[in-house]
């Protein structure tokens, strides 16, 4: 690990030319790079609903339509009529363009007396204003029009665009949207309103909004982190480091996006601004332990100072860059490729950004830290500090233990408010309601059935199924029933043509609106229609039936729960005889969120268990995995707390937020035991040790975590809705982590003893001076190494005293370099009764027994001696009691051995 943390300090020049090598080359991958913002990512590929999805799209035509609304109070004139009648043909004549379906396609059904006439709508344009008015009556006379194309008071009507499929691909979403807006455009000057809705626009402004994402977040990400680490640090190069690193790991998973064929996304946009921002804080990290050295080192060379700073931050760094990029991989296994897509690049970015970070921060420092003036920072971690310090002093018990409890209390309610949550993935909540293409939307839900489709598909195994009237009465039972639950706009079926039929071939009476008596009377009526008008409906041997549903429902939660309704009803009115599917584009992204909600779920409980393993390893006791959890667990609740009490929906940005969020407060968790750990070693008292770990880390802890909520901030001013909720959760998540880890974590990691397992692994041991050492009989390597590190190590100089005779302490020495000499005074000189080596031990009855020292132990050369406390061993007996218990036992069997060859003497 060493080699790798000083590559970039010992081969400066070759590092900058390979990593000046590799931009180069990842931004050859730049070019390669292409835009998704298609639907089709948002949908599991493969199943089962997908398959019988396109069967039904392939046989009846695609649900995916755009819609021409027109809306104006003298919509029926002359003038007008021929001005729709003009886009009519312009759009009719687009080569992207399939069919056109509005007034001027439909067909005219009316029964006078004996007689039936079938023609169309308008054939021709009335030239005065009472034939106009006639032809408005005849066009609401109909009920398969009326709502559907022409608004109740036939002030507003649309056209329904169906875009060649091939045309989809060739020209893209902005070509088609484009070819159609310059269609609409010669006549917008004739209505009140007049705009085009559908899959192109969308797509098209979802494009547009992340391009303009993609060039205002990232800069003003870079002007905020910029501007917060000056303020904390007041170093240039504090400022100046992140902004290099974020650039050079931006460029790498651009590149990679762009050699692996990884299409940028809406999730994309954040790309930039999370690199910035996220990357930053294991830089400040590094940068502020450099300039605390280099204040305690002052005449010291950087380079000095660099490796003081890599000894403190390399294992904490190395886990943190880890849990990082656990964080984002998270969502990898994703079904949903859009999220898929998102968690490889950013795991990716991520992984970059430690690595440039590890290899290039210790040298950019030692290049620009020639000057022997260094950083100040602000505070020493200002009032927050003092707080913190204040409340983990021994006198303020009831205080913590009232902050525990409302801390407890918080979360009890939060998690109440959790239950709240909701999910939805209609890309129509992407978007910010204040955007023009949600108003519109509005607005055509206002005056028509919504501009969302799906299908309801009854099939049968015999032909001509739906010739008969007992199953066309089941497709009439389940569109009854779809308007008894009141949620969908409009359904249209074969079932309301021939409904339509039947009663204009009874004089128009409206008694007569329903379904022919037999098969043969079904087979007549179907005569008089074309088959344009009904192989939308049917299929041409009659084996499946399908009716069209319209709506307007944008929340995934309401859609799903009635569609489950409506499945469970269909096959009850179907019956064994019919297969009945419910399918469309729509609904299999909104039935994606149900995936969603369970995947994050799931992601995140394994998250949680991979940080409490990860955490109980590096400190040897699953209580430092359970403090881990502390500051993981309290921000994860509130921030679902938060969402179900603002009714933040979960969606593919706000999914997200747990995950990442604690891979990246860990990283402050993971800074903190790890100093902890040093002090307690150090200090012996873990009040003491908390409060040194706190007055050390508050500083980068604030500054990352204010700079971290600011920059994620910065995402509110994105114009995706989702983006938006995404960086508003994750600044908040960053504060509810700052409490936890700056707040809560001391107060219970001062009650807890830690031993890093690095420090164990790294401990030198000199395995044949301590062989034969009693006070570790039959202990095992890893165990003597844990009971060394819950001592003290203390190095004495030549002559120096270790224990003065008459003196009153409690302590036991183990020797484990060099010699000491044991010395009595008396009346009659002094006298060295012993000269001890490696491996024995000296001041066990004092240990065992307050009493006065017998003699002087002085060294005779350099001396290294592990110190055991009593008091201390008191204390670390609840914390490591099979280690303390083993010590204690052979402590007993040393003064047992003593008080023997005393006797035998």
């Amino acid at each position: 690990m060493n080699r790798i943390l000083m590559f970039g300090l010992h081969h400066r020049l070759l590092l900058l030319l390979v990593l000046t090598v590799l931009t180069a080359l990842a931004a050859t991958g730049m070019q390669h790079l292409h835009i998704d913002t298609g639907t089709e990512n948002m949908v599991a590929k493969g199943s089962a609903k997908m398959q019988i999805y396109e069967s039904v799209v392939e046989e009846f035509g695609s649900d995916n339509q755009t819609l021409i609304f027109t809306r104006d109070p003298s919509l029926w004139t002359t003038d007008k009529l021929h001005a729709l009648k003009a886009l009519h043909v312009r759009l009719a004549s687009l080569e992207s363009v399939q069919r056109v379906e509005d007034i001027f396609t439909l067909r005219n059904l009316r029964g006078k007396q004996d007689a039936v006439s079938s023609k169309l709508l308008m054939d021709h344009i009335p030239e005065n204003q009472k034939e106009v008015d006639q032809l408005k009556e005849n066009v609401l006379y109909n009920p398969l029009v009326k709502g559907n194309l022409v608004s109740a008071e036939g002030n507003a009507l649309a056209m329904i665009v169906t875009v060649q499929p091939a045309a989809m691909k060739t020209l893209g979403h902005a070509g088609v949207y484009e070819a159609i807006q310059q269609a609409i455009e010669p006549s917008a000057e004739h209505f009140e309103r007049l705009f085009q809705i559908g899959s192109p626009r969308i797509q098209m402004e979802m494009e547009s909004t992340l391009f303009t994402d993609m060039r205002t977040l990232a800069p003003l990400s870079a002007a905020v982190i910029l501007l917060v680490i000056l303020l904390f640090m007041r170093s240039t190069a504090a400022g100046f480091i992140p902004l290099v690193t974020a650039g050079i790991s931006l460029i790498w998973t651009m590149g990679m996006m762009g050699w692996a064929g990884i299409p940028v996304n809406i999730l994309s946009a954040m790309l930039p601004t999370l690199i910035i921002v996220i990357g930053s804080t294991e830089d400040t990290h590094l940068i502020g332990s450099y300039l605390d050295a280099r204040r305690a080192y002052p005449d010291q060379e950087p380079e000095f100072c660099v490796r003081k700073m890599l000894r403190k931050m390399g294992l904490p760094l190395l886990l943190t860059i880890s849990t990082t990029v656990l964080g984002f991989a998270g969502n990898i296994f994703s079904s949903m490729e859009l999220i898929r897509d998102f968690a490889i690049a950013s795991s990716f970015a991520m992984l970059a950004n430690g690595l440039v970070t590890i290899l290039l921060v210790p040298a950019l420092l030692v290049m620009m830290g020639s000057s022997k003036k260094s950083g100040q920072p602000a505070t020493e971690g200002g009032f927050l500090s003092r707080l913190v310090l204040k409340l983990n002093q021994k006198s303020n018990l009831s205080i913590q233990r009232l902050l525990l409890g409302a801390t407890l209390l918080l979360c009890a309610f939060f998690l109440f408010e959790a239950s709240k949550l909701y999910v939805t993935n209609d890309p129509m909540s992407y978007f910010k309601q204040d955007r023009p293409l949600i108003r519109d939307a509005s607005e055509v839900n206002q005056y028509l059935a919504g501009i969302k489709t799906f299908f309801i598909s009854v099939q049968s195994d015999k032909e001509e199924a739906f010739l008969q009237p007992r199953n066309l009465r089941k497709l009439e039972e389940l569109a009854d029933f779809i308007g008894k639950q009141g949620v969908f706009d409009r359904t249209v079926s074969l079932v309301d043509y021939l409904k339509l039929m039947n009663r204009e071939f009874h004089a128009g009476d409206p008694q007569w609106y329903q379904l022919p008596a037999n098969k043969e009377l079904v087979s007549q009526y179907l005569l008089f229609m074309h088959r344009q008008e009904l192989q939308r409906y049917v299929s041409h041997d009659y084996r499946r039936g399908v009716i069209v549903v319209r709506h307007h429902i944008s929340d995934s939660n309401m859609l799903n729960r009635n569609i489950d309704e409506l499945r469970q009803v269909a096959q009850e009115i179907a019956g064994a005889e019919l297969q009945v599917d419910i399918v469309g584009e729509n609904l299999m992204i909104n039935e994606e969120a149900d995936t969603l909600l369970h995947a994050q779920v799931e992601s995140l409980m394994i998250f949680l268990g991979i940080i409490f393993l990860l955490m109980s390893a590096m400190f040897t006791s699953f209580k430092g995995g359970l403090i881990a959890m502390v500051p993981s667990v309290i921000p994860i609740i509130l921030m679902f707390g938060v969402m179900g009490l603002l009714g933040i929906p979960l969606n593919p940005g706000t999914a997200m937020v747990a995950v990442i969020a604690i891979g990246i407060a860990i990283d402050s968790t993971i800074h903190m035991l790890s100093s902890y750990n040093k002090h307690s070693r150090m200090m012996g008292d873990s009040v003491q040790a908390a409060q040194q770990t706190v007055r050390e880390e508050a500083l980068p802890m604030i500054t990352t975590s204010v700079a971290l909520s600011l920059g994620f901030g910065i995402l509110l001013a994105s114009d995706f809705a989702i983006i938006g909720q995404f960086g508003a959760l994750a600044a908040a998540t960053m504060l509810f982590a700052l409490f936890a880890n700056l707040i809560v974590t001391p107060l219970i990691m001062s009650r807890v003893r830690l031993v890093g397992l690095y420090d164990i692994l790294a401990l030198s041991v000199d395995k044949e001076s301590l062989s034969g050492c009693q006070l570790f009989h039959e202990m095992s390597d890893y165990q003597i190494r844990k009971a060394m590190l819950i001592s003290e190590v203390n190095d004495y100089s030549e002559g120096a005293k270790i224990i003065e005779q008459g003196c009153l302490d409690r302590s036991m020495y183990l020797l484990i370099k060099g010699e000491v000499d044991v010395i009595r005074h008396s009346q009659d000189g002094d006298e060295i009764i012993a000269r001890l080596k490696p491996g024995e031990v000296f001041g066990e009855i004092a240990f065992v027994r307050e009493i006065r020292r017998t003699a002087d132990v002085c060294a005779v050369n350099s001396v290294s001696v592990l110190r055991f406390d009593c008091e201390r061993l008191k204390r670390d007996l609840r914390f490591f009691p099979h280690i303390v218990a083993k010590l204690n036992f052979n402590i007993s069997y040393i003064l047992g051995e003593r008080l023997a060859n005393t006797f035998k003497d």
